[in-house]
Formats: structure tokens, C-alpha cells, sequence
């Protein structure tokens, strides 16, 4: 029948079309309320407000799959959003003490070593996908293990030990100097591999 073959996105209200990007854009209205949080070092707050976010996160990927309303826009802004988010998180953390500065700095050198070397890659060899390693995907999820420990640990000192946090500092250190010389190591095989042909 003429009209059947409508895509499941086609047949959503026009609301829940928007629903994945409307939990997205709530990731970044938290950033700065979660930011001030911490500097006034209110930290029951603000980890009640990065585990909202942490569910916002997870809400957006599972009704954009449900509703079958995947796109570009959601495809950018989600990553955008949670590496904006991890990145205010470490910096705040590091600003007031409760990171040491060696972590912040391993962690914003490799995000911009993976930019840098995304941005030659385009400019220089045209190469314009880059897949996120199974390294990176573990270095990430340490650092939000290591900024969930340390915000329990300021939360709630009497309950929590701070060996957790110093463990999730141990393996997020590990894994970001680990995924950071994987990602130099294989942007220098992209390259070489679209390196262009001499005639």
C-alpha cells in the first residue's frame, strides 16, 4: 500500500523526534551548574547533578534507538557532550584540588594530541573517519570511574576510603598515557597509508 514504507522515525509524534536531543542539550545546561557546585566544594550536589547527567547519557542513546530518530546532529552532539562534560570535570577537580594537575594535564594533552592529529589527517591525507580504539573507550571509562570516586569520596569522606579514588587514578594514568602513544601510533599509519603516490 502507497504510504506503508514510512520510516519508524517518520511515524513519532513530531515532539519525540526531539526527545534524544532535548536529553542532550540538558548534559550541557548541567556543565555549569555543576562547575559552581564544585567550586563552592558542595560536593553532595554536584554528584547528584553529574549522575543525572550520567543518565541523561544514557536516556538520549536508548530513546534514539527505541524511536528509531538517529541522525547527524545526535550523532555530534552526544560525543560533544559527554567529552564537553569530562573535560569541565577534570579541570574543576584539578582547579580546587581534588585531581592532582599531573592527571589533568596527561588527560587534556591526550585529547589534544587526538585532535591535533584528526585536524592533519583531514587537512593533510583527506582521511575524514576516525574510529575511537578500544583503548580510548577504556582510558574514558576510567576517567569517569576516577571523577565519579573522587566526587563520592568528597561527598560522603566518612563512609567512602580514598583508595578507590587513588586506584581509579592509577588505572585512568595508565590508560591515558597507554591510548594516547596507540592513537600517535596509529594516526602514523593513517598517514603513511594515504600518503600520496609519487608518479
Amino acid at each position: 500500500m502507497p504510504g506503508e514504507s514510512k520510516t519508524q522515525a517518520d511515524r513519532q509524534p513530531l515532539r519525540l523526534q526531539y526527545l534524544p536531543n532535548f536529553l542532550t542539550s540538558l548534559r550541557f545546561a548541567t556543565a555549569p551548574f555543576i562547575a559552581w557546585l564544585l567550586v563552592v566544594q558542595d560536593f553532595r550536589p554536584a554528584l547528584g547533578v553529574v549522575l543525572f547527567a550520567g543518565v541523561t547519557d544514557w536516556l538520549d542513546g536508548f530513546t534514539a534507538r527505541r524511536l528509531g530518530v538517529t541522525g547527524k546532529i545526535g550523532a555530534i552532539l552526544d560525543p560533544l557532550a559527554d567529552k564537553s562534560l569530562l573535560v569541565l570535570l577534570f579541570l574543576v577537580l584539578g582547579a580546587i584540588g581534588r585531581i592532582p594537575l599531573w592527571m589533568v594535564g596527561l588527560a587534556v594533552a591526550r585529547d589534544l594530541v587526538i585532535i591535533t592529529g584528526a585536524i592533519l589527517l583531514r587537512r593533510l591525507r583527506g582521511v575524514r573517519r576516525f574510529a575511537p580504539s578500544v583503548l580510548g573507550k577504556v582510558t574514558t571509562f576510567f576517567q569517569i570511574i576516577l571523577v565519579l570516586m573522587v566526587l563520592v569520596h568528597a561527598a560522603y569522606p566518612d563512609q567512602f576510603n580514598g583508595w578507590l579514588a587513588l586506584a581509579a587514578l592509577a588505572l585512568s594514568a595508565f590508560f591515558t598515557i597507554v591510548s594516547g602513544a596507540d592513537y600517535i601510533r596509529r594516526g602514523l599509519i593513517m598517514a603513511r597509508r594515504h600518503a600520496p603516490t609519487r608518479q
